[in-house]
């Protein structure tokens, strides 16, 4: 399979051109390579309504020049966005807050950092788009065009940067340093985490010495969210860093480590988006059976392996690629009944044959008894449960998770979910996305020695 089939064209990018933009094509390039689609329009094209940013996922303000930055860097764009009418009657600023409060995310990069800056949605704690911040000119007086290292905040709200804690990307910018307009709203950002990346030295500390910090910024500050995470502002250009080929020192870096991976750090901020858009619109597995939670009432949770089950095979499969038949020590015996499986099974169906990469990767090294000499089966249902790998000799349960199990109530839901496993007798161990797709022997090792621990008494009846 097509390592960007899960993804592909599920997530779309609206990137904006125009007015001396000039990062469009290295943009639209990344959300492409990440899986996503994008779509690169004029300025023009939405001021006039031909194109509506409500048709997209992302909303993409590149980096450039517009208007040459002669008020200032961003100024004249973003006050367009503030006063300029649509065929709506509305500004695009109304469009863009509408967008946001629907679930739509916006990024800005470098210019388009500037813009989100003054058009007041960052870090916008008074909801009204109201200036608290601004982007000037660098305390160095003089255009910086170099690389740097960046910390990210443990803290941050933004999915662009889940699992990330460092990256390294250029920046190319004159009007870079972050100011702030009072102390009140400098204790807000550190409070609530919206400096979510911060200048950082050759030992990831943070830093505020020059080169390092190439413009002074106050908070060492390299980008900021506000206080829903959905918008996101940096100086620095990640879709300029997508292949290791991008950086100056590849060829050293490739012969001190033949291994190294060749993409660039900028595209991990991309894959992070599209994969949380992605995931978010998956239907979730049917809840545990806790009232409440569960898509089963506590009547129907009773006789899981009951004779209707057995008499009854309820799975489909064979050669034609149907979901697979689960079972648990034997082959005799099903883990979900007849009733639960016509309840899940086509959310088991579609998330079969559609994994996300992740789940491909590792699917592709489970296969075939290739770990352990043992069977594994994915997407299989357990009681009210789909899960994502199952082994049932060794009554083991492997989850792949994406940047949505990262949230209070997924994790809450996760929590409870593998609970209910564990008191039925099965072991569930968890990985990120991330982790398998750059730490795939770690995983499997981990999935090796948990095969080998004793498995537990299975107690469907629990």
């Amino acid at each position: 399979m097509n390592e960007l089939t899960a993804t592909t064209h599920s997530v779309h990018a609206l990137v904006l051109t125009g007015f001396g933009i000039n990062c469009e094509e290295e943009l639209a390039a990344a959300y492409r390579l990440a899986g996503g689609a994008a779509t690169i329009v004029h300025f023009n094209q939405v001021l006039s309504g031909e194109t509506s940013i409500h048709d997209y996922d992302v909303l993409n303000f590149p980096g450039g020049f517009s208007f040459g930055d002669d008020l200032g860097s961003g100024v004249v764009m973003a006050n367009k966005v503030r006063f300029r009418k649509l065929p709506s009657g509305r500004t695009l600023l109304e469009e863009l807050r509408a967008f946001i409060e629907a679930g739509g995310y916006v990024v800005g990069i470098c210019n388009g950092f500037q813009m989100l800056v003054k058009m007041g949605l960052l870090p916008d704690f008074a909801g009204q788009q109201e200036r608290e911040v601004t982007l000037t000119h660098n305390a160095s007086g003089r255009y910086e065009d170099r690389w740097v290292r960046l910390a990210v905040n443990p803290n941050n709200r933004s999915p662009f940067l889940k699992g990330l804690t460092s990256l390294e990307v250029p920046v190319r910018h004159g009007e870079g340093r972050l100011v702030i307009r009072d102390e009140q709203i400098r204790s807000r950002i550190l409070a609530e985490g919206l400096n979510c990346l911060t200048y950082c030295d050759a030992t990831g500390c943070e830093t505020e010495l020059y080169p390092h910090n190439p413009n002074g910024a106050e908070l060492n500050c390299a980008g900021l969210t506000d206080t829903t995470g959905h918008v996101f502002g940096l100086m620095p250009h990640p879709e300029a860093f997508l292949s290791l080929y991008n950086h100056p020192d590849w060829a050293r870096r490739k012969r001190l480590d033949p291994t190294v991976s060749e993409e660039g750090d900028g595209l991990k901020l991309f894959r992070n988006i599209v994969e949380h858009i992605s995931q978010s619109r998956r239907p979730h597995p049917p809840a545990p059976s806790p009232v409440g939670r569960g898509s089963q009432t506590p009547a129907e949770d009773k006789g899981t392996l009951d004779a209707t089950a057995e008499r009854t095979p309820p799975y489909g499969g064979g050669a034609g690629g149907g979901v697979e038949r689960p079972h648990t020590l034997h082959d005799d015996v099903f883990t979900t009944s007849a009733k639960r499986w016509e309840v899940v099974k086509a959310v088991a169906r579609d998330m079969r044959h559609d994994p996300t990469q992740a789940e491909d990767a590792l699917w592709q090294a489970l296969r075939g008894q290739k770990v352990g000499g043992v069977k594994f089966r994915r997407q299989h249902a357990i009681d009210s449960f789909i899960v994502d790998f199952f082994c049932a000799e060794k009554q083991l349960v492997v989850e792949v998770d994406g940047a949505v199990h990262a949230q209070p109530e997924q994790a809450a839901y996760d929590t409870s979910r593998t609970d209910e496993l564990a008191r039925k007798g099965y072991r569930v161990i968890r990985f990120t996305n991330d982790e398998v797709l750059h730490g795939l022997p770690a995983v499997l090792r981990r999935i090796e020695d948990e095969l080998h621990a004793t498995p537990r008494t299975v107690n469907p009846n629990a």
